[in-house]
């Protein structure tokens, strides 16, 4: 007969169900809180269920609250020795928090022992962000494209490419999860508002969650397709179907990334652009758009994409709010006040320690630290024993959570000055603190992706300076901080002065960017990448191309 005692455990087992269950259907909900409330109850009946404690860890990195996901993790692996989910959770939330060494040793571990493709990605990121050496990047990456991306690119099936005119309208697809309040889409929107339908017929593969910069990017476009529900398989087959002719990755690897789809082969000319700045180690991408600054000539065997250089890389759409302070705060407050608006992740402790000279030497001086974490608490938990370890005045030292993009937009009301960060710069970033009439000090670097910043002041000529060491770093910091009368000009002129930019010369980048679709085109129906700028005579290589010999179809899917 049952007793009591098993009448307990089975109601304990039902209530553990229940909170899993619910914990699931907060995070469907992206309701973090909830679930974490959830996963809690469930070690309430289960306290040494590896898994759930697996779980609360995932629960925080999604969170972004690196400090509070990490001793979840190590219970869980605790509990079960050699957990790779949590294993792999942890290596990230470490190297968030800069513990760089044990980040690796922790994923290096993982890939060892298993064969799971987002772990491999995981080893590959870790190791380019905290390495920065080019030649050790690519190999990280090919790793995961020899065991996930190339193995496809063999067994796909062949691609015909029936309609071979080098005049015909081009059909452009985009695919990105990021058409959404997300870097790319500030990027996207001018190039989606000014193409040609002349040249060009462009279709969006979508994968993100809507919002209302979603419904303004759908407005310009005339084939909206959103792939969220469709499997790799099914994706391809789509793809095929609309006879795309040039497909651009906008992702590379980040989170709802599709990869895998242009691994099979699905459209005859495959590019990858923007979304992502290091080689996506796999074959079947053919092209990587960029310009001179990011990859200067000679840089083309640190990818494994072909280089096709434009003139200027992308164009910039400011947010549409984005109040001015036509002023320095440091005009009524009396001190300057210092900010870096890039996340945790790259900001190092040497460059912590950089800040701190400058602050040392800046008595009067603030710096604000805008970090990842969505929360004052978590942001103050993870940042600020590393302030203190770098020697910073931390009554000087404030550090902000991350922020909402109207708050974000806000910041040049309580800031003068913004500091990049080094070997990992600002992007996006960059581009918005300008636009708040911040100038910015940033220190140069031979890959324009380890400078972007700095690639980025060259190129408009204004808005901060570019310093070649930490010294010349904390002479320009100081040197702004101390000219008012140049800090006021840029506040009043710094848009004015984008908008007459290349970043901001719309028809111009989208012309640009069509014709190196066109030349892209023509390289493939002569199966010769002979053309890889937009420097090239388009009427020179038409000609070319059509007093070519006529082939046949081309099979295309394996290469």
């Amino acid at each position: 007969m049952p007793t009591s005692h098993d009448d307990a455990d089975v109601q304990a087992h039902a209530e553990l169900l229940i909170a899993l269950y619910q914990a699931e259907q907060c995070l469907a909900q992206q309701d973090l809180v909830g679930a974490l409330t959830k996963f809690t109850t469930a070690l309430a009946f289960e306290p040494r269920n590896a898994e759930v404690w697996m779980q609360v860890g995932r629960t925080y990195l999604k969170m972004e609250n690196w400090a509070q996901a990490i001793p979840a993790l190590e219970t869980a692996i605790t509990l079960q020795p050699g957990m790779p989910d949590a294993q792999h959770g942890l290596s990230f939330a470490l190297f968030n928090l800069g513990r760089h060494a044990e980040a690796l040793e922790m994923i290096d571990d993982v890939c060892r022992r298993g064969n799971n493709p987002a772990m491999w990605v995981m080893r590959a990121f870790l190791h380019s962000q905290i390495n920065r050496d080019p030649v050790k990047t690519l190999e990280v990456y090919r790793d995961w494209g020899r065991r996930y991306a190339d193995p496809l690119t063999r067994k796909a099936a062949p691609l015909s490419v029936a309609d071979r005119r080098p005049k015909k309208r081009l059909k452009v697809g985009y695919v990105t999860a990021d058409f959404r309040e997300h870097s790319v889409a500030f990027f996207m929107l001018p190039v989606l508002r000014h193409h040609d339908p002349k040249e060009v017929e462009v279709h969006v593969y979508s994968g993100g969650r809507r919002d209302a910069i979603t419904d303004a990017l759908q407005q310009c476009v005339p084939h909206w397709h959103e792939m969220m529900h469709l499997s790799d398989d099914e994706l391809h087959a789509l793809i095929r179907s609309h006879g795309i002719d040039v497909l651009v990755d906008l992702s590379g690897h980040t989170a709802g990334n599709r990869l895998l789809v242009f691994a099979r082969r699905a459209a005859p000319i495959q590019v990858t652009w923007l979304g992502f700045m290091n080689p996506l180690g796999m074959k079947a991408m053919d092209y990587r758009l960029t310009d001179a600054g990011i990859t200067p000539p000679g840089h083309e065997l640190l990818y494994s994409e072909r280089l096709f250089r434009l003139a200027c890389m992308a164009s910039y759409a400011p947010p549409t709010y984005a109040p001015l302070c036509e002023a320095p705060p440091m005009l009524g407050n009396g001190y300057p006040t210092l900010i870096s608006l890039n996340n945790s992740a790259k900001v190092t402790d040497r460059m912590l320690g950089t800040w701190a000279r400058i602050l040392q030497q800046r008595p009067d001086a603030r710096l604000i630290i805008m970090v990842k974490e969505r929360s004052a608490e978590a942001a103050q938990a993870n940042m600020q024993m590393r302030v203190e370890a770098a020697g910073m005045p931390v009554d000087r030292v404030f550090v902000l959570h991350q922020q909402p993009l109207n708050q974000f937009m806000e910041l040049g009301h309580i800031a003068d000055v913004a500091l990049d960060t080094s070997p990992i710069s600002g992007g996006t970033t960059t581009l918005h603190a300008l636009w708040m009439g911040l100038p910015i000090v940033a220190m140069d670097a031979e890959r324009g992706i380890d400078a972007s910043s700095a690639r980025t002041l060259q190129g408009l000529g204004f808005g901060g300076e570019v310093a070649q060491d930490e010294d010349a770093y904390v002479a320009a910091a100081l040197r702004l901080m101390a000219d008012t009368e140049g800090l006021l000009h840029l506040r009043h002129h710094a848009r004015e002065w984008m908008g007459k930019s290349v970043l901001m010369d719309y028809a111009t980048r989208t012309a640009e960017l069509e014709k190196a679709y066109r030349l892209m085109w023509l390289n493939c129906l002569n199966r010769d990448a002979r053309w890889l700028g937009v420097e090239v005579d388009l009427e020179a290589a038409m000609a070319h191309t059509e007093n070519a010999s006529p082939a046949s179809p081309r099979l295309m899917g394996n290469g």
